[in-house]
């Protein structure tokens, strides 16, 4: 007989009904690719992962499908799951694409950012200095992603809804170099933060959109340059010079 072999750091979920197991634990999986616990390469067996999550085979199998879809495993011809491996001109293109279409929403929300959103943005950059001093990662995430939906609330939710499916594809990178930097790596995203907030209320679009795709860049390159130090990026700098941005 075959041993097992286990999926490491995997337990149960613990499911309100049945019926939810689909979401619940896509969300329980995704968060810990997204964490770094579950590292890239790592086969999930799918009769293992089933029995250590407490579901059947068949919401597992859609979950993974739906991690797919979002690049974040491989699915191989034998049905063989892997967590998917970093990769470096992924990230160039991804962050590149952000660059042009989140440089393009910000400039979009010139002229129709609010006191009530000017307000929503500023208790946000705060929230988000609270939870970096305190070392509360995911509280950061959160407000983080919350903070960039604010900034950019002029696009229309179809470009919203492409804009959060970039950005989650870059979280995975940007915790490694949280890692890297677990004391300072909020720093400058915090001053670009702020200076793109400060762009928006003073009402400057090309300052604004400028401010955004350089600090969508900085933090790019700085990853690559860390965690691939031999890649030389291409997409970033291509999508710099379309919106006008020496960098």
């Amino acid at each position: 007989m075959s041993r097992k072999v286990l999926v490491p750091h995997i337990t149960k979920v613990e499911l309100p009904e049945a019926r939810q197991a689909i979401p619940h634990v896509h969300a329980y999986l995704r968060e810990r690719i997204l964490d770094g616990t579950l590292r890239p390469g790592t086969k999930l067996s799918q009769v293992s992962l089933a029995e250590q999550l407490g579901v059947s085979r068949t919401p597992l199998r859609e979950v993974l499908r739906m991690l797919q879809e979002e690049g974040l495993v491989q699915i191989e011809p034998n049905q063989r799951t892997r967590v998917s491996m970093l990769d470096p001109r992924e990230l160039d293109e991804i962050y590149a694409s952000r660059i042009v279409l989140e440089s393009l929403a910000v400039a979009m929300t010139v002229g129709n950012f609010d006191a009530d959103a000017r307000q929503q943005a500023a208790e946000q950059l705060t929230a988000m200095r609270v939870a970096a001093e305190a070392g509360e990662t995911e509280r950061w995430f959160v407000i983080h992603s919350a903070f960039h939906r604010t900034v950019t609330c002029g696009a229309s939710d179809t470009m919203q809804k492409q804009l959060r499916q970039l950005a989650d594809r870059c979280v995975r990178y940007i915790r490694i170099y949280q890692g890297g930097e677990p004391n300072s790596w909020h720093k400058a995203g915090d001053q670009e933060h702020a200076q793109i907030l400060s762009a928006l209320e003073e009402g400057t679009k090309a300052v604004a959109r400028a401010r955004m795709a350089s600090h969508l860049a900085h933090t790019a390159l700085k990853v690559l340059s860390d965690t691939s130090p031999d890649y030389e990026p291409i997409a970033v700098p291509e999508a710099l010079e379309m919106v006008g941005v020496r960098d």
